[in-house]
């Protein structure tokens, strides 16, 4: 059944997975969300009488919903921007949005809006409430209707701080607008509707959407056309919950690094194992700091002793304690902390306490990350040169894997069919196969081999191993080839 605009507020307001999301990108709103409330209950009249679909009521049925009109309240207050682009004004709910937080902002400013229809400007003022045509009348909404939004923006000369678009949802028109943008406006933060209604979209995500027999037959393009035009390197991309979702594109205003989820414990996580004799907790440590950086790694501290913790927090780490006493768990601990505490295209790397990397490690990483969607690893596995027969992997025959082999500027990669529980992802990879990932870590040994399979054979997700090896696991049996490690 599909939720109502009016019970939203309240239960988007009490949502913990919402507040969340709020105070990761705005801090503490609470100020805010009470001005965007006053405003929303003689707003929301308005949203149910203009919905473009005439059903209004229904959330998801035709404009931004409470939780996504408030995320546009809050980035127009925030920013203050000069000015404001919308791209599809429709009946003009948005519009109002942008336009009553902009006067809030007692700025001199516009909201330049254009729509190949002219349903908001056409309508009688009886019908206007809070309203568009207010806004119109005094000069802060700058409306184009009838007009194609590509050749509307090609033509625009005014300084542009803030986009919103809820436009036509097929691809013929997402991706062309969304190069358009980034072309003309790079620096520019986009908000764009329907964002949850994608083909990419998680079970967490689709479960906030209201008309759920819409994703039966509607699959928009927005998401998929923004991840392409946006690279990953210059922009984080993410998503606030909602009816519809509402998906952001944002300049980074920082190096896009790689954040180290490390596992340290005193304790053995399974069998105990030969090492080489540098793989000590301190060497490895210090090692991954050398190549990752100190304020990019996080520590998750299973069970451990004084003398390790004193180490710790000496060098000023970031440490969490945990209790597991399990590899599994500290697994699945840093796991869900690199999930919760991250945006969906942040690169994280979940890292046991017995790897060394060789010089040049994070940048190769971050490589193989920006050019794959999947799994990546520079630990070249033994197991994949060595016959089944003769202990080796399961899918190994005369000494290697039926592979592809690709590059990047600075490495070669193979596709491989699996690696251990060290590798690297996007946060939005770990989410959507946080199932799968949960379903090998819930014994006291991850079970790596059997995870890989499955996304390989449910998903087709590949795992990418550089060539050759920059990383090893520090087993003595096991060492990443053509590598003396014992001098790393």
């Amino acid at each position: 059944m599909a939720y109502l605009l009016k019970d939203l507020k309240e239960k988007y307001t009490n949502d913990p997975i919402i507040q969340s999301q709020l105070k990761n990108e705005f801090g503490n709103y609470n100020k805010l969300e009470e001005e965007f409330n006053l405003f929303w209950e003689k707003h929301i009249e308005e949203v149910i009488n203009e919905s473009s679909m005439g059903n209004g009521h229904i959330a998801g049925a035709g404009a931004v919903d409470y939780n996504e009109s408030k995320v546009l309240y809050f980035y127009i207050r925030t920013l203050k921007p000069k000015n404001v682009l919308e791209i599809g004004h429709a009946s003009g709910c948005s519009t109002v949005v942008l336009a009553r937080a902009m006067e809030m902002n007692n700025q001199k400013g516009h909201v330049y809006t254009c729509d190949i229809k002219g349903n908001a400007v056409e309508k009688p003022e009886k019908n206007f409430i809070n309203s568009f045509g207010k806004y119109m009348d005094k000069g802060l909404v700058k409306s184009t209707s009838y007009v194609d939004a590509n050749d509307y923006v090609k033509q625009l000369n005014e300084e542009i701080e803030f986009i919103f678009i809820d436009a036509s949802h097929e691809p013929e028109f997402c991706y062309p607008i969304a190069k358009l943008l980034q072309q003309k406006y790079p620096k520019v933060i986009v908000a764009y509707h329907e964002w949850a209604m994608s083909p990419i979209a998680s079970k967490e995500e689709l479960s906030y959407v209201s008309i759920k027999e819409n994703l039966q037959y509607q699959k928009m393009a927005e998401r998929e056309a923004f991840n392409k035009e946006y690279n990953l390197k210059d922009y984080e991309h993410f998503g606030f919950y909602g009816s519809c979702g509402l998906g952001i594109v944002k300049p980074r205003t920082e190096e896009l690094n790689i954040k180290v989820y490390y596992r340290l414990s005193n304790l053995e996580a399974g069998i105990s194992k030969k090492k080489i004799a540098n793989a000590t907790k301190k060497h490895c440590l210090e090692n991954c700091i050398s190549e990752f950086g100190l304020s990019n790694i996080t520590i998750l501290g299973d069970t451990l002793n004084d003398k390790t913790r004193d180490y710790v927090n000496s060098l000023k780490l970031r440490l969490i304690e945990v209790n597991n006493g399990t590899g599994s768990g500290t697994f699945r601990d840093a796991l869900n902390l690199a999930i919760d505490e991250n945006k969906d295209s942040d690169l994280i790397y979940l890292l046991e306490d017995d790897f060394l990397h060789k010089p040049n490690s994070s940048n190769l990483l971050k490589e193989g990350l920006l050019s794959f969607n999947g799994y990546i690893t520079l630990y070249d596995h033994p197991d994949k040169y060595i016959n089944k027969e003769q202990g080796g992997n399961p899918f190994i025959e005369q000494n290697g894997e039926v592979t592809r082999l690709v590059k990047t500027n600075s490495v070669h990669w193979k596709i491989t069919n699996s690696t251990v529980m060290s590798f690297a992802a996007r946060v939005r990879r770990l989410k959507d196969d946080i199932e799968l990932l949960d379903k090998y870590s819930s014994e006291r040994i991850t079970d790596s081999f059997r995870f890989f399979t499955e996304l390989s054979q449910t998903k087709g997700i590949p795992v990418l191993s550089s060539i050759p090896g920059y990383s090893t696991h520090c087993e003595s049996a096991w060492l990443s080839p053509l590598t003396n490690w014992n001098k790393i």
